[in-house]
């Protein structure tokens, strides 16, 4: 696909509601933005550019232009330049819009977990693109929903912005949550090295048994990988003192229940649940952080940008 060809399938027509949600979108994802690092990669390939990093021993097979004569001069022995360049970044955003990502915790407010994890999202793309990087999205709920290829014209931005504001739609019984198929129209794009960040409950119901496999195949490609484990308040503290009724976000039958006896129980669960997901995504080398919906997304980002990989945050 050539960078003039449009995304097939990729998007809905942008209603007025849609444009006006992805315009507010715009506006938290600046606030959130602001106060973070700029700057956030730098390519790994070495040429000629303005950055100089060192000089090394010349060997067989370097081009000769790299040469530093002054130096040869002043030492006697033949050295080359080597230089850091930056170069566009290809991203791709991967949002879960699945039923049980249209959840707002019950204690505290705040929003739900799908307008949290494009709150974030939409942030990462604002610094991407501020650095003239290419950015795309891919979408899905029981399956992909849309996919916007990497493009860094400023026309691209309102489909992007609209796509992540996008409400979530009702799950049809039976269907699971789509992440491996959203993965795999990643790996089938990516044709050289970038950067993916996934945005999701990695609650992957009726999913293969190793539905972050396709992690591996990005890395093994040279990917950097970014995993935001969307959750609320109530899925990390289960708060509710009370006897309640609990509803299934995508078609599981509800439970009356008293949560107290059942806590320690259930806090046992979501440890296994949380210390499995980490590990998961560690042993691909990719990057994690937990981004509860009632923490500032500017906090979970700059954590992140920072983190080296492999580290669950509270």
């Amino acid at each position: 696909m050539s960078a003039e060809e449009p995304d097939a399938g990729a998007a809905s027509p942008i209603d007025a509601e849609t444009r006006g949600r992805a315009l507010a979108l715009k506006i938290e994802a600046a606030r959130v933005v602001d106060g973070l690092l700029s700057g956030m990669h730098k390519s790994p390939h070495r040429g000629a550019s303005v950055v100089f990093v060192e000089h090394r021993d010349y060997r067989p097979g370097d081009d000769p232009r790299l040469l530093d004569w002054r130096a040869f001069a002043r030492s006697d022995r033949h050295t080359i330049k080597r230089f850091e360049q930056e170069s566009q970044l290809a991203a791709s955003l991967v949002l879960d819009a699945s039923g049980s990502m249209d959840y707002a915790a019950r204690f505290g407010g705040g929003p739900t977990k799908l307008e949290h994890a494009a709150r974030l999202l939409a942030a990462v793309g604002t610094i991407l693109r501020a650095q003239g990087d290419a950015v795309g999205l891919v979408r899905f709920d029981h399956e992909v929903t849309a996919e916007l290829r990497p493009r860094s014209h400023a026309s691209h931005e309102e489909r992007l912005l609209a796509e992540l504001a996008r409400p979530a739609r009702p799950a049809p019984e039976g269907r699971g949550t789509a992440l491996a198929e959203a993965l795999e129209r990643v790996v089938e794009q990516r044709v050289r090295r970038g950067l993916v960040v996934i945005a999701s409950d990695l609650l992957l119901l009726d999913a293969p048994s190793d539905p972050l496999a396709l992690l591996d195949r990005l890395r093994a490609r040279g990917h950097e990988v970014w995993v935001l484990h969307v959750l609320t308040r109530d899925e990390l503290e289960l708060p509710d003192p009370d006897a309640a009724r609990f509803l299934g976000c995508e078609h599981e039958p509800p439970i009356t229940a008293d949560p107290v006896p059942l806590r320690a129980a259930y806090l046992a669960e979501l440890g296994r649940f949380l210390d499995g997901r980490t590990a998961r995504i560690a042993a691909a080398g990719a990057r994690y952080a937990l981004a509860r919906t009632d923490v500032p997304a500017h906090e979970t980002l700059a954590r992140l940008i920072a983190s080296r990989g492999g580290s669950r945050w509270g």
